[in-house]
């Protein structure tokens, strides 16, 4: 860490994790004789043409704000952020977050503060944005600066400067932190973590109910730190076997892997890829503390029904070295999904490998078995559990042994679900087959009823990638990946684009029923455009073919895989969000229909609102809101939102696409679905 920054007594702390300050000059201020005030700028790279944009809470036509006598600040400081990758090669005009403390020369003294040095940011700041401080001792609650800042803009040369005053504390050894959004640092993540793991260890009992809990690390970062991931479920369908080892992840040797689980599909969530964006670890926090809370309804139907693998900060380089957008080598993470570097981008390369693994029902692909000898050969392509137990691979023979002491009812159970156990051994066995001829025909006789299982070729990589496709048969159910939003106002999701009305509607089913549970959330500003998948981004010439959203589609056939965005600032509307089924109807009368000042507790909210929208997906809310919304029943919103993407395929079929530049910094979206979202504020169907 470096040290802290002293001018004219004052002390500026950067060297604490998250934090980013670069350099500190005072401003001279000299009163003229007309009364106005002039300022020397000691730095003379401030010689620019700002084009000055004020906010300000009172009417400029108002004389008694003409009349009113304005405090003039004691001190003034221009301050420099680091740039994303700051001296080093990587170095790149990422420079919108900010995060750092100072302790006041005099105790009480107004003091004036210009961030010279940051992105343009004029749409977010003219729409009321206002950095976050808290003071230790005496405010340790983040909020948002009590006056309003202003800013000053070059459009010529994409240069931004942001100033706002505070008043230092009366205690002499106060320091006053400041930063652009409400910080969630990798140090608040690790306590977190801790607190959850402390509570955790408590519990005494493992009933079919209880909160099954585990934390891992997936792999080492760039700088070594930690990429935490979480499995939460319940005891339910646990089995006795662990998850395997695959090759390269996993470091800590005393780490021990989770317990896998049967019938039962994983929703894979993550956060941070982008490290200035905040609020993606507070929407993660709120979904994760239900899943946590043992007496809720929805959480244990949830935890029933779902394993959920978590991952709370896929970017902790970029997090702890208080960048906005990149990873320590200056790399845009969210573009490599398709194909990540172990040596490169570890982090997306973790998350890639265990999104494949799950999807495969916990079958390891031949590139990800740890390298160890292999002894096990096997020459036919049938096997008998009773002959042939020792010519097939430990893992196999221990699903084997399980199934082989199931009772009967147990048994009878499994089929009846559907044979996935069956399903599971013949995948988890395809390792251990020998594969001369390019295919397997499989007939199990671990399993009462045995019935034909087509022959799959697994010789051609082609053959096995047309197969995944096939969503219904991943061991996923649901990828969504949380990130912040600096242009567009709300909370919304992308989703991926589909010719087929029935995809398309299953796609927007998620993001209508969060519109639904959470009102906060604008179902009206989602996108589900073809051209958002395949977007250029105008800095570093990325595609966002290969974000998560995109590529868990193109990969795995997922129709529900998403990106949620969450502006820092605020929304444009506020849902009228039905009763649940048992609540007091007369409850809605006291909604207020003014868009919030988004902060921690809305994104947590939103977090909580995934749950029983997860669960309408399938009409497995024990405590619903659609009953008592215009849909009046799951069916009746499938067929309200297959109405609505038939008749937008419809218009927007050989319509040519828009073509549309896209910036790191302005992530706005002509729409093409906007057509369709009209349709939807007009049609109602019960």
């Amino acid at each position: 860490m470096e040290e802290n920054i002293e001018c004219v007594g004052f002390t500026f702390y950067n060297n604490f994790d998250s934090a980013n300050l670069a350099k500190v000059e005072k401003v001279e201020i000299n009163k003229a004789e007309n009364g106005m005030f002039t300022y020397d700028f000691q730095c003379t790279q401030l010689c620019y043409c700002f084009i000055i944009k004020i906010i300000s809470g009172k009417n400029e036509n108002n004389k008694s704000h003409k009349n009113s006598t304005l405090e003039v600040p004691s001190y003034e400081f221009n301050l420099w952020t680091k740039q994303d990758c700051h001296g080093t090669e990587f170095q790149n005009n990422n420079r919108t977050w900010f995060h750092f403390g100072i302790k006041a020369s005099m105790p009480g003294s107004y003091v004036k503060l210009n961030l010279v040095n940051l992105n343009k940011q004029v749409k977010m700041f003219s729409q009321g944005m206002c950095p976050v401080f808290k003071v230790i001792p005496g405010h340790p609650q983040w909020d948002r600066i009590k006056e309003k800042p202003t800013f000053m803009a070059d459009d010529k040369n994409n240069e931004f400067m942001l100033s706002f005053n505070y008043r230092a504390s009366e205690n002499p050894n106060a320091i006053t932190y400041f930063a652009f959004t409400y910080p969630f640092s990798y140090t608040d993540l690790q306590n977190y973590l801790k607190k959850i793991d402390a509570k955790m260890s408590k519990q005494n009992t493992h009933l079919a109910n209880d909160i099954y809990y585990h934390r891992e690390c997936a792999i080492k970062s760039l700088e070594g730190r930690r990429l935490d991931i979480l499995t939460i479920s319940s005891y339910y369908n646990k089995s006795v076997e662990r998850e395997a080892k695959i090759k390269d992840l996993f470091p800590e040797e005393n780490e021990e892997r989770p317990y896998k689980f049967y019938d039962k599909k994983i929703i894979f969530l993550s956060a941070r890829v982008h490290p200035g964006e905040t609020p993606s670890s507070f929407v993660l926090n709120g979904f994760i503390n239900l899943l946590l809370n043992k007496d809720d309804q929805i959480a244990i139907m949830l935890r029933r029904l779902y394993v959920f693998k978590l991952i709370p900060m896929l970017n902790p380089d970029g997090v702890a070295q208080g960048y906005y957008r990149m990873d320590t080598r200056g790399v845009n993470l969210n573009r490599l999904y398709l194909n990540p570097s172990k040596i490169d981008h570890p982090t997306i390369f973790a998350a890639k490998q265990l999104l494949r693994y799950y999807h495969n029902w916990y079958r390891l692909p031949e590139d990800l078995v740890p390298d160890v000898p292999d002894t096990n050969n096997i020459g036919t392509s049938t096997f008998d559990l009773t002959n042939n137990i020792n010519s097939i691979s430990n893992e196999t023979n221990k699903l084997l042994q399980r199934v082989t002491l199931m009772s009967l009812e147990e048994k009878n159970k499994r089929i009846e679900q559907g044979s996935r156990v069956r399903n599971y051994l013949v995948q988890a066995s395809e390792k251990s087959i020998v594969k001369n001829q390019g295919f397997m025909d499989y007939q199990p006789k671990c399993i009462d009823r045995e019935e034909d299982i087509p022959c799959r070729k697994i010789g051609s990589a082609s053959n096995i990638k047309q197969y995944s496709r096939i969503a219904e048969d991943s061991g996923i159910f649901l990828y969504v990946d949380f990130h912040g939003h600096a242009s567009k106002k709300g909370i919304f999701m992308y989703g991926n684009h589909f010719d087929d009305a029935e995809d398309a509607s299953a796609c927007m089913l998620l993001p209508k029923l969060m519109s639904i549970n959470n009102s906060n959330f604008h179902f009206t500003s989602c996108n589900f455009a073809e051209k958002n998948m395949y977007l250029i981004d105008k800095r570093d010439g990325m595609s966002r073919e290969g974000s998560g959203r995109v590529a868990v589609h193109k990969l795995f056939g997922l129709i529900h895989s998403y990106t949620l965005e969450c502006n820092y600032n605020t929304g444009r509307l506020v849902n009228s969000v039905p009763a649940r089924l048992k609540e007091n109807v007369h409850k809605l009368h006291s909604q207020i229909f003014v868009p919030p000042k988004y902060n921690p507790t809305v994104f947590e909210e939103v977090g909580a609102a995934f749950g029983p929208s997860i669960l309408d997906m399938t009409g497995s809310n024990p405590n619903s809101r659609l009953p008592n919304s215009q849909y009046r029943s799951l069916k009746g919103l499938k067929s309200y939102l297959k109405l609505i993407s038939t008749n937008h395929y419809q218009t927007t079929l050989n319509k040519p696409l828009l073509k549309v530049n896209v910036s790191d910094t302005d992530n706005d979206v002509i729409d093409v679905d906007d057509v369709a979202n009209a349709e939807i504020r007009q049609c109602t169907l019960c």
